[in-house]
């Protein structure tokens, strides 16, 4: 929670109305939002289930009712109904901004990577995840592996803006856009989701839709100017381990920690086994959890988790899901996901993005009676964007991001 004066700031200079439509049809959108009275200059944010019939019908009444706004597509969790995720926002210093900066490929699946299946993996996709880059962290050839984008990124449409929090919608690689608002906006709020892949809906990887133009790469977002009166992230995972300290790394390698073992591999796998576990699997997903450094960091809670994409017992090297660099001194913790949850529902006046698990198999959704409820809610593959300070995208299922500006008076 936000302190009482950035509170009673938030509310004053900015309002926001958040919807969620379950099953609706295009008429039901239609007649819905024909009685809804805003005022002028509101702009608009919305996310479409990609399992929902009629799309096309769908997009129609949301542009023609909302001629400024943005928008893009979600994924909907297996078995449950396709929705329409709505939030209007006015009362303040918002613009609109777009940005085609775009990053290389994401990093294969989070687990323990067996061979056979990385050879049909890109190559630039698996740096930092085969034993040949284990030999080049030890040595001397780290820097031409670990060649990422430019760090000096900037966003020609933010340069003089002033905002304390941005909402974006993504492709599935903005680490650059990322990167350059950390850099402009080093103490602003970001948060955000990465919208779901549409090439058999619009033959593009990505939509994005601003205004009712199409752009497929890159993001956009608003930036506002005022703080929510709430903010906060749940990753939905559990410690394995107490935290432990790097004391070796380099790129997205983590080479040894303090302790009696300072093999990390090997500590994963032992605390697996000490759980009941017999393995590594399919199933599991394992992650790193990010603590400040610092007396008492065992009383904090974690700030930032990254997959655990591959581990070399013999050597102890692991492979993180990140593009910035681990360091030594840093504080982590082993965590995994924990039991999952019920499907997460809207919370009044409240943006919840969530993360979902990635399937392989066409999951039903099936349609059910028509009706709108208070709140925002939409859901991603590839994870959602959150800010502790610094940017991050977490991919563990079932984490949630929470922003709310309290309640709209309209």
């Amino acid at each position: 929670m936000l302190p009482k004066n950035l509170l009673s700031l938030a509310r004053r200079g900015l309002h926001s109305k958040t919807r969620t439509f379950y099953s609706p049809t295009p008429d039901f959108l239609h007649e819905y939002l024909s009685q809804d009275s805003l005022p002028s200059g509101s702009l608009s944010v919305f996310m479409l289930s990609t399992s929902l019939p009629n799309l096309p019908g769908h997009l129609s009444v949301l542009q023609a009712a909302f001629p400024n706004s943005i928008g893009s597509f979600s994924v909907s969790p297996p078995g449950s109904e396709p929705t329409v995720a709505l939030a209007t926002f006015w009362g303040t210093d918002i613009k609109v901004f777009k940005s085609d900066l775009t990053g290389r490929a994401p990093a294969e699946v989070g687990r323990f990577q067996r061979p056979e299946r990385q050879r049909s993996v890109p190559p630039e996709d698996r740096r930092g995840s085969t034993s040949r880059d284990v030999d080049a962290a030890y040595g001397q050839g780290w820097e031409k592996l670990w060649n990422g984008e430019v760090q000096n990124e900037r966003i020609a449409e933010l340069e003089g803006v002033q905002a304390d929090t941005f909402l974006l919608l993504s492709d599935s690689r903005p680490a650059p856009v990322l990167r350059a608002l950390d850099n402009m906006f080093p103490k602003a709020i970001k948060t955000g989701i990465l919208t779901a892949p549409t090439p058999f809906i619009t033959n593009r990887p990505n939509t994005l839709l601003h205004n009712g133009t199409v752009i497929q790469s890159g993001s956009i977002g608003i930036a506002i100017k005022g703080l929510p009166s709430v903010y906060k992230t749940d990753f939905g995972l559990e410690p394995m381990l107490e935290p432990v300290t790097v004391t070796s790394a380099k790129g997205n390698m983590l080479l040894e920690i303090d302790g009696v073992n300072s093999n990390p591999t090997q500590v994963l796998i032992n605390a697996i086994q000490q759980r009941g576990g017999t393995g590594l699997t399919k199933e599991e997903e394992f992650y790193l959890g990010f603590l400040d450094n610092g007396f008492a960091y065992y009383l904090q809670d974690v700030k930032r988790v990254v997959r655990i994409l591959s581990g070399d017992p013999s050597r102890g090297a692991m492979s993180l899901d990140m593009e910035s660099s681990i360091k030594a001194g840093q504080v982590v913790q082993f965590m995994h996901r924990a039991a999952i949850s019920q499907n997460n529902l809207p919370l009044v006046d409240s943006i919840i993005l969530t993360s979902l698990s990635r399937t392989e198999q066409m999951d039903s959704h099936l349609m059910g009676v028509p009706r709108v409820t208070d709140g925002f809610i939409a859901s991603s593959e590839d994870g959602f964007i959150y800010s502790n300070p610094l940017s991050s995208i977490c991919t563990a299922p079932n984490a949630t991001t929470t922003i709310s500006w309290g309640p709209a008076i309209i």
